[in-house]
């Protein structure tokens, strides 16, 4: 380096007809002055050169790719777009690892947002066992329990985990007996250089998601307070990213990114099925799901800056799982056939015919609901029924109807309980039903609707959010007006049964529920089985005069 600029100065002394031979006291001074200029010139371009680099070098990549309630649909399933004029297949095991294999490289984190439990016969005949089988096919790095995941009890739970071959987390499902959490709280991973701490969180309402009997030995925990112990302690472990892995809705996500905004930079959710094709950004927190029923991959593409601990940018995006035969895993398909063929016997039986498409509704009444409503009314000869709309959990089109149509529609197993009560009891009741349902909506968009059979209610909505009490216009009990002093007679199922004061609030009389212990899919198949012929008519039971519409989130 050093006789190349002494070179280069010769060169420059003979140009100006110097002789640089023997130097004069000038030219040593120039000679001097023109190395420390070259060398403080080299030194700056190279450091700039090394800042670039190292600059670079603090940033680096991580793909998120998740999903959440699956709900046991296990297989590719149809949907329509265009009023109903194309349709297509998506979803199901073989479809979504498919997309996930297609998306995975060495900076990928895969994450699963809980409820892969319940939902068709497979999952409940194997007590979940079905479904920790299929998850060991993913190379999960993390999955959250959800509410459904306790359907079939604790204990089977804890069975089926025993297989996972990934971590499962849950920080605030505490249970007692064993004086522990249900799944990990939280866990680190290392990808790509990133140390990811991710934080698992189940529904905080655990307790009236499920049978009371299922979550007997559980003490739910405060979900801030495990918040914040788990990020004490990955911060002390000098993560790069927290990441709430959370199964609890997305508007309690916002809430969630609102409180711990200094301390996490992601929330991966599940839990209210909300497809979020652009994430929520809260405070600078990434909020994403990915809907339901593995319609959807979610795919957040981020940079991160490890000096400075943050996300420096980032692309999220939904990817529709279509079937493609260049895609879905061939192995997953067969393996999901496999399983459902060792179940399946008398299920694809056909037992009656649909001449109307039944649809569901969660907020609204529906046909569907209507008429297995009357069913239960029918069997257990009471005056009225009340069925939660959220248990119904498919749709069916017009056709044929099989054994395993009304198992995919009532997955839960629930059995149907009777109770009496005097016509000022069922007053009380209806009251806080319908005060309590219009309030959910008009607060959170949207609220688990009773679907009645042998009553008529007319409500007006605006009365109800004025905090007037006269918002009960009508109430006919099989088209005749109640009678206070009156008994009737009443059938639900357990599970509203078991959690009377969520939907029905305190009346003044003691309630003794019986249970029939007929199981409410064994009742529908009997119903259609007698009916043979099907055609379902909604009907407006209970009605708002004020015609309050359902927001939808």
């Amino acid at each position: 380096m050093w006789r190349s600029l002494v070179a280069r100065f010769v060169r420059d002394e003979e140009a100006a007809g110097s002789n640089p031979v023997i130097p004069t006291k000038m030219q040593k001074l120039k000679l001097i002055r023109f190395i420390f200029l070259a060398v403080i010139t080299a030194f700056f371009y190279s450091g700039d050169l090394y800042a670039q680099k190292s600059d670079k070098s603090k940033i680096r990549d991580l793909t998120i790719l998740h999903w959440n309630d699956l709900h046991a649909r296990n297989l590719p399933y149809k949907v329509s777009k265009k009023n109903d004029t194309v349709s297509y297949y998506i979803g199901g095991i073989s479809n979504m690892l498919g997309y996930i294999n297609k998306y995975r490289n060495e900076n990928s984190l895969v994450l699963n947002a809980g409820d892969d439990f319940q939902g068709s016969p497979i999952s409940t005949i194997t007590r979940g066992r079905s479904q920790i089988e299929l998850l060991n096919l993913f190379n999960l790095d993390a999955f959250v329990i959800g509410n459904h995941e306790f359907d079939y009890g604790r204990m089977s739970l804890d069975s089926s985990l025993k297989n996972a071959n990934f971590d499962f987390l849950s920080a605030n499902v505490f249970i007692k007996s064993e004086k522990k959490t249900a799944g990990k709280p939280f866990i680190i991973k290392k990808i790509n250089g990133i140390k990811c701490g991710i934080i698992g969180i189940t529904a905080p309402d655990l307790m009236t998601l499920t049978l009371p009997a299922n979550v007997s030995d559980v003490v739910m925990l405060n979900i801030d307070s495990v918040i914040t112990a788990a990020v004490k302690y990955l911060k002390k472990k000098k993560c790069d990213l927290i990441i709430l892995l959370t199964h609890v809705g997305v508007d309690n996500d916002k809430t969630l990114a609102e409180k711990f905004h200094k301390d996490i930079d992601i929330i991966i959710g599940g839990h209210s099925h909300t497809p979020l094709f652009e994430p929520e950004i809260v405070n600078g927190v990434i909020v994403a799901q990915a809907g339901s029923y593995s319609r959807w991959l979610g795919k957040i593409d981020l940079k991160i800056d490890m000096k400075k601990d943050t996300i420096k940018e980032f692309q999220s995006r939904l990817i529709e799982t279509v079937m493609d035969s260049s895609v879905y895993d061939k192995k997953a398909q067969q393996k999901v056939e496999s399983m459902i063929a060792s179940v399946q016997g008398e299920l694809m039986k056909v037992i009656g015919t649909l001449e109307t498409d039944w649809k569901r509704g969660y907020s609204t009444e529906s046909n569907i609901g209507q008429w297995e409503a009357d069913a239960v009314r029918n069997k257990l000869r009471t005056d009225i029924t009340f069925l939660n709309a959220g248990g119904i959990r498919k749709d069916l089109p017009k056709g044929n109807i099989t054994i395993n149509d009304i198992w995919e529609i009532n997955p839960f197993g629930n059995t149907m309980v009777t109770f009496n009560l005097s016509g000022k009891g069922l007053r009380e009741l209806i009251f806080n039903n319908i005060k309590n349902y219009v309030k959910e909506i008009d607060e959170k968009g949207s609220s688990d609707m009773i679907i009645v059979s042998g009553l008529k209610i007319v409500y007006d909505s605006k009365k109800v959010l004025n905090e007037s009490d006269d918002f009960l216009l009508e109430i006919k009990v099989n088209d005749e007006d109640i009678d206070e002093n009156k008994i009737y007679s009443i059938s639900t199922n357990n599970y509203v049964g078991s959690q009377f004061k969520k939907y029905f609030g305190d009346v003044s009389e003691k309630i003794e529920i019986k249970d029939s212990n007929i199981i409410d899919r064994d009742l529908f198949i009997e119903a259609v089985e007698n009916e043979k012929i099907i055609n379902s008519t909604l009907q407006k039971r209970v009605e708002d005069i004020s015609n309050q519409e359902i927001k939808r989130k």
